[in-house]
């Protein structure tokens, strides 16, 4: 609408939804994207004062004179994500679906807000971040994913340690393809708890540097992106297994996954590896000590 007031050849309507009145309010709060994006942002406390207002300007001041910064900054930066989603869709025809986009910009603000809450010069304060066992009789699943952009791959890591912290079993894959990051990330957990579960053991917890993965298996969102049928997918097979937990850890405590995920393409496309790979030895001996 605004390119159009400024003479602008342009259509009217909306090239997420073809909704057929397009302006900033619509993009921001009133397209049906801008709705579930936003949910799964968890602002669900911004849709009152939605009836106030009559401009998408005068709402963002509003929640910035009177929402604290964790709300402010969530809607920051989900107005942001639709706004680069949009373009991305217009001009280049692809997008994300409007439920993981939510989830991205959760996931953004959040390591955001960590990063602005470390002291470096603190040292005493420091929080030390590195492995820990698990507690006696269980076990523990560190998980991780990466990609191999020259080749075009999406990579998979996953490694199982008792209580002592000795290694057990590890398991690492490969595919080619075009799946996101977050998808990746989702895919490397689902395979790691099948890859548990077929030992038959139980009381196990699995590690995720990927917090949007970890959160998405604790909330009650659903949708139809590849990622959600991942996530929806894992969360079936942890009915079968109460006793296996999801944790998000920082990547530091998960080095010996990420150093799997990295190390795949030297080897076959699918591994289960029951004798300790050179690449991850140097790790495990010192997490151990």
């Amino acid at each position: 609408m605004r390119l159009r007031k400024h003479h602008v050849s342009c259509a009217h309507n909306c090239p997420s939804c073809e909704d057929p009145h397009e302006d900033d309010w619509h993009v921001f709060f009133g397209c049906s994207e801008a709705i579930s994006s936003g949910r799964a942002a968890g602002l669900y406390n911004i849709s009152p004062r939605l009836h106030s207002f009559e401009d998408a300007k005068s709402v963002i001041i509003d929640i910035c004179c009177k929402e604290d910064s964790h709300v402010a900054g969530r809607v920051a930066v989900t107005i942001e994500g639709l706004w680069r989603n949009r373009n991305d869709w217009l001009w280049n025809n692809e997008k994300e679906d409007a439920t993981k986009l939510g989830w991205i910009a959760l996931h953004k603000w959040q390591e955001w807000f960590y990063a602005q809450h470390i002291r470096p010069s603190d040292g005493n304060n420091r929080e030390l971040v590195h492995w820990t066992p698990p507690p006696s009789g269980s076990f523990k699943c560190n998980v991780d994913a990466g990609f191999n952009r020259q080749l075009g791959t999406s990579k998979r890591g996953w490694c199982l340690r008792d209580d002592h912290g000795d290694f057990v079993v590890a398991g690492t894959a490969w595919d080619g393809g075009s799946l996101s990051i977050l998808e990746t990330e989702a895919l490397a957990l689902k395979e790691a708890i099948q890859g548990v579960s077929s030992l038959h053991i139980d009381h196990v917890l699995f590690e995720s540097d990927s917090q949007v993965v970890v959160y998405s298996l604790r909330s009650k969102l659903s949708g139809n992106s590849e990622f959600n049928l991942i996530i929806s997918s894992i969360k079936l097979l942890l009915l079968d297994f109460p006793n296996f937990k999801i944790k998000f850890v920082k990547r530091q405590a998960n080095l010996v996954a990420h150093t799997l995920a990295k190390a795949v393409n030297s080897w076959s496309r699918r591994m289960l590896l029951e004798e300790i790979p050179l690449c991850i030895s140097s790790y495990l001996i010192n997490e151990r000590s």
